[in-house]
């Protein structure tokens, strides 16, 4: 039987030349990071896909791949940075395809907040099995944006208090009142990092932030990333023991 998985490991190799650019404390960007991108980007091409997937992530979405897809290029990036002290949690990441497009809207009709839809909000990742760390790998043959925001001065959101409270807050915003609820010191967008084809930008899941999706990218021709989502701990986890 034929399966994916040998293509996959191919399509992943890191680049032996890719080179890692510290942006800040929280931010890394990886130029180069595939050996093969051309080819990464034709393997997403044989992934069924979902329409917004019934959540709160609109435009388009690939089915998840297995969980040492992530880590296969995890891994590895990990031992270039030369981090002895980090390691990846067995059977917690995550790996998929996101298309987005301009005016993307949730299919999920109980869904309405700007956070969800066109994506001009900012979101956080948070997981409750360790430190987050978000992975996107830039498939398109022009620069990306991801968008960085501060919520009442801070860039993380530390804790559920902060979490609900920024949540009922861009609740209340919508297409009318969005100049005067962004940038007025309560909301406001910190600064975009842009990453050309087949970089990467890492980043603490916490942040908020929000993918910049221009005109240029439609429904036919919607911006292609992979996104991985690594659940780092600082103790080497233990071995996982299987009964029969």
């Amino acid at each position: 039987m034929e399966t994916l998985d040998k293509l996959f490991r191919h399509c992943a190799q890191v680049n032996e030349d890719a080179i890692e650019e510290g942006y800040n404390e929280h931010i890394l960007v990886v130029k180069n990071i595939l050996k093969y991108p051309e080819k990464m980007f034709e393997f997403q091409k044989l992934l069924s896909k979902w329409e917004s997937r019934g959540n709160s992530k609109p435009g388009i979405g690939s089915l998840q791949l297995p969980y040492w897809t992530a880590n296969y290029i995890g891994e590895e990036l990990i031992r270039q940075l030369e981090d002895e002290d980090v390691f990846m949690a067995p059977n917690a990441s995550t790996s998929e395809f996101y298309y987005f497009y301009h005016n993307n809207i949730c299919l999920d009709a109980s869904i309405d907040t700007l956070i969800s839809n066109n994506c001009v909000l900012p979101h956080t990742d948070p997981s409750d099995d360790g430190m987050c760390m978000i992975g996107l790998i830039n498939l398109n043959n022009r620069p990306v944006r991801t968008g960085f925001w501060k919520y009442k001065g801070s860039l993380i959101e530390y804790d559920e208090e902060i979490a609900q409270d920024y949540t009922n807050y861009a609740a209340n915003i919508n297409p009318s009142n969005y100049d005067e609820k962004v940038n007025n010191g309560i909301l406001d967008k910190a600064f975009e990092v842009e990453y050309g084809y087949n970089d990467a930008i890492f980043y603490n899941a916490r942040l908020f932030h929000n993918p910049v999706i221009d005109t240029y990218y439609t429904r036919e021709n919607p911006r292609v990333m992979m996104r991985l989502c690594f659940i780092l701990r600082f103790d080497e986890p233990q071995e996982e023991c299987y009964h029969e």
